[in-house]
């Protein structure tokens, strides 16, 4: 049973495929114009709420899960997100779902729990299936309404009747199913010589064994131009960190420093990669977001919080660094690394829970760059 690969709501298939555009002659393009004509038809806010839809992997091994946006969450919304992985038959509905708060044996913690009561024919399709797709099926209804709900236990009828099966009886409450983020892992590479050491990440367990070769290849180079850029006496260290990681999202922050002799202080740098896995494409902050309304936002001080010492007084560095809203906007249409990863970007940015987050560069004297979450 292979879960399908489209979902309407799906939040990689709103970001898109990241799309290369560069000039063959005629003078050299600049990084603002190159993001615009790669994707400014796409350039549209994303909006909703943010849900985590479970799923069988592609071999039907093992649950795992996708983020994806609604404008609500309803135990209707959920089926269809499910119905769009193959998880349950589009035409399976909901008949009644409550939602109650139980106390625990000892009467003092309170816990929320689901009631599920689905049309009869799911009753049928569940009775269908082998014991591990049951096992899939139920794993990723379960999961996805206990996410969706912040719940932890819900119990699952069929036409108002206990669902039974020829392997199991479904009479209790039933607690999240053991899943994996995604069906494949990022793994540590490490550079480490003299004074350099640096953690960067590495995917393994790719089904697309080119994507992730091709992937490893880039993440690699890309620490070893920095550690050929270091001046006799100088030191690098860097690590990563998995933002998301999904099937059809991959969002990874690499941070780093690089200390010189002659420095007080040791020069902060930080990038990012959103890797799209379905077209191994880069996506690019002006590909999934409305980069004007961000800096109007932010010019205005609303919708975004900075991480940090240097909070109080970002709102007054961000008149004096970009201007005014337009250049703010310019800048952030340069954010991140296009197709040839060849480029100095103009900042960076990131996917983590569902929301997205911008590494933004300071002078040297404030930190070198300043990290915020917009809402």
């Amino acid at each position: 049973m292979r879960g399908k690969r489209i979902c309407l709501l799906a939040l990689a298939l709103l970001l898109g495929a990241a799309a290369g555009c560069s000039r063959k002659g005629g003078g050299a393009e600049t990084m603002e114009e190159s993001v615009l004509n790669e994707r400014m038809a796409g350039e549209s806010e994303v909006q909703g709420v943010t849900i985590r839809v479970y799923h069988s992997d592609d071999m039907a091994e093992h649950i795992c899960v996708n983020t994806a946006l609604t404008e609500e969450v309803t135990p209707e919304i959920l089926l269809m997100n499910l119905a769009s992985y193959g998880m349950v038959p589009d035409t399976v509905a909901v008949q009644k779902f409550t939602e109650e708060t139980a106390a625990d044996q000892d009467g003092e913690i309170p816990g929320h729990r689901l009631i599920l009561d689905l049309s009869p024919d799911f009753a049928d399709y569940l009775s269908s299936m082998g014991t591990s797709g049951e096992f899939l099926v139920m794993g990723s209804l379960v999961n996805t309404f206990l996410d969706a709900y912040d719940a932890s236990l819900i119990k699952v009828t069929a036409g108002g009747e206990t669902l039974e099966t020829g392997h199991q009886i479904y009479d209790g409450w039933l607690e999240l199913y053991d899943y994996v983020q995604a069906s494949y892992s990022v793994a540590e590479g490490l550079l480490q010589e003299g004074t350099i050491t640096f953690s960067y990440p590495q995917l393994q367990d790719c089904a697309d064994t080119e994507l992730q070769e091709q992937w490893n290849s880039i993440i690699e180079k890309k620490v070893k131009d920095l550690a050929e850029g270091l001046e006799e006496g100088d030191s690098l260290w860097g690590s990563y960190d998995v933002k998301t990681i999904n099937d059809e999202l991959l969002s990874l922050v690499v941070s780093g420093e690089i200390s010189a002799p002659s420095a007080a202080y040791p020069f902060r740098f930080q990038y990012t990669y959103n890797i799209d896995m379905k077209t191994g494409e880069n996506i690019r902050l002006a590909h999934y977001r409305n980069v004007d309304q961000i800096a109007e936002n932010m010019m205005n001080g609303e919708n975004y919080r900075v991480i940090g010492a240097l909070a109080s007084e970002f709102q007054e560095r961000l008149t004096v660094l970009y201007g005014d809203a337009g250049q703010l906007a310019l800048s952030l249409r340069g954010f991140d690394f296009g197709k040839g990863q060849a480029e100095q970007p103009a900042g960076y940015s990131w996917q983590e829970d569902g929301k997205t987050w911008l590494s933004i560069e300071v002078p040297h004297a404030l930190g070198d760059y300043v990290n915020v979450e917009l809402e």
